[in-house]
């Protein structure tokens, strides 16, 4: 990723700055394993979990698989061990036939800040699902029928693992937004703001194009999914600075900045611009520091 002042179709303006995604830019994450003090482990429920240790093993270079019985979790959700939690995954249909759409909105409630990825078999499972998973806060959702997704899966986690959502914002968004229509697209757009492909992400997991997607959120005076999502990413920035991540260019590195001054220049020009875009953007601008 990098920074470009000339017009862009790949995120809108944010006072003459966009951050323009590379051709061929997936996740931005270094190819090799950055050692800092965040959790590896990945939850996944009993219901998809040897299927995952089948396929990945049960730790690998990047993420350890936790198995965990979610139901049984569902029942207490306040526990610290779900809210420690930094990505879950779980099968379209859990233990004693609960669904993983009222899983998910049970969780949202409490843990806004999860990563949570649904792992099918078949692309038929979830197919007529879709919509409701994103309604409930879904992430992103896998079939593994198909080997793009196998590979995309474990890419995923990586990216998520090294970049952990914002909790205490994330807490704060859940709050503000409790009401709204958009709630769901806002929150996605932050939590996975840390991905260069987000764009890609929101339209697979909305079943909607771009433009739809920007519609829905300026009916409501809200910023654009672009410059959310671009939120995201400094809010996961900070993230890593509360967490220790040491120097500056390491962080800068994992989110896709081209430098730490970069980052920096991006942050403080976001903040400004979003003061001057009405009272809707000063949600936003309030939790940049």
């Amino acid at each position: 990723m990098f920074l470009d002042t000339i017009s862009s179709d790949h995120e809108e303006d944010v006072a003459g700055v966009r951050l323009r995604t590379p051709p061929g830019a997936s996740e931005p994450v270094p190819s090799t394993p950055v050692p800092h003090p965040i959790r590896r482990e990945l939850l996944v429920d009993v219901s998809c979990a040897q299927s995952l240790v089948d396929r990945y093993g049960e730790e690998n270079d990047w993420f350890r698989i936790v198995a965990v019985d979610l139901v049984r979790h569902l029942a207490a959700p306040n526990s610290a061990f779900l809210s420690k939690a930094t990505a879950i995954a779980m099968a379209p249909v859990l233990a004693n036939g609960v669904s993983a759409i009222d899983a998910i909105e049970r969780l949202r409630a409490v843990i806004p800040h999860v990563g949570m990825y649904v792992v099918a078999q078949d692309t038929s499972e979830v197919a007529q699902s879709m919509t409701k998973l994103a309604v409930a806060g879904v992430d992103e959702v896998f079939a593994f029928d198909t080997h793009a997704d196998v590979k995309a899966f474990q890419e995923t986690i990586r990216a998520r693992l090294s970049a952990p959502a914002p909790e205490t914002e994330m807490r704060l968004l859940w709050k503000w937004f409790r009401e709204s229509s958009e709630r769901s697209l806002v929150m996605h757009c932050v939590r996975n703001g840390f991905r260069l492909d987000v764009w890609s992400i929101r339209s697979k997991v909305f079943n909607q194009c771009r433009k739809t997607l920007q519609n829905r959120v300026a009916v409501l005076g809200l910023p654009s999914p672009g410059i959310i999502s671009r939120c995201g990413r400094v809010l996961h920035a900070q993230e890593l600075e509360r967490r220790g991540l040491k120097p500056t260019t390491v962080v800068a590195s994992i989110l896709g900045f081209p430098s730490a001054g970069a980052m920096q220049r991006s942050r403080r020009r976001l903040r400004k611009a979003l003061m001057t875009r009405g009272r809707q953007a000063l949600v936003f601008a309030s939790l940049l520091k």
